[in-house]
């Protein structure tokens, strides 16, 4: 399975973007993914401060991929959906940017906002919503055994710890693509359409015969 990933990641890769694309994507993908994934162990090694830097630091990742999201679609390049997506973003990570300069306790019990609005979004947006609703409801019901037998306390400690694996699995794809991206940009650019380079040893195509 693991030797299949990247794989799987170059495949997914070539199919939506160029090389010429990927090699101007992949740093950012690459350093998107060290990012998360220092935030997600700072989250867990750190105490207190581990949580503001998560909150914080994927605030300020939201709002730039939100802003360029809307530069993106001022300039036409992307649809409307994304825009909306884009201010989205923006506007939660300010939010988010904002939560990490209060106590750490703050931030953490926004890691429980977060993780209750990803189960609920999980039940909304499922193809398979009886399943994807039971697995939800599992979840919650161990989420309040814990905050019943160990307090409230609890509960925002184990938000933090599902927020920060949540955000490690994401680091680890992020540079897995990454990693696809780049042996997609080491690849030489395609030919032109019409052109199969046999004119080239000739002296190129103005040399050939014209009618």
């Amino acid at each position: 399975m693991t030797a299949s990933a990247p794989a799987s990641a170059a495949a997914s890769t070539a199919r939506v973007v160029s090389p010429e694309q990927a090699r101007r994507s992949w740093p950012w993908s690459a350093l998107q993914g060290v990012v998360f994934v220092v935030l997600a162990v700072l989250a867990v090694v750190v105490a207190d401060t581990g949580v503001r830097l998560l909150v914080g630091g994927l605030g300020v990742l939201g709002v730039v991929r939100g802003v360029a999201a809307l530069r993106a679609a001022r300039a036409g390049q992307v649809d409307r959906s994304a825009a909306v997506a884009g201010a989205g973003a923006a506007w939660f990570g300010a939010l988010a940017v904002g939560v990490a300069f209060f106590p750490p306790v703050v931030a953490a019990w926004a890691c429980v906002v977060a993780v209750a609005a990803v189960l609920a979004g999980l039940v909304v947006r499922a193809d398979r919503r009886a399943r994807a609703g039971a697995a939800v409801a599992v979840a919650v019901a161990a989420f309040a055994l814990g905050a019943v037998l160990a307090g409230p306390g609890w509960l925002a400690a184990a938000a933090v710890l599902a927020v920060a694996v949540a955000v490690l699995a994401l680091g680890i794809a992020s540079v897995l693509a990454a990693l696809a991206a780049r042996r997609l940009a080491a690849q030489p650019a395609p030919a032109a359409a019409g052109c199969a380079g046999c004119a080239c040893s000739a002296g190129g195509c103005g040399s050939l015969p014209r009618d």
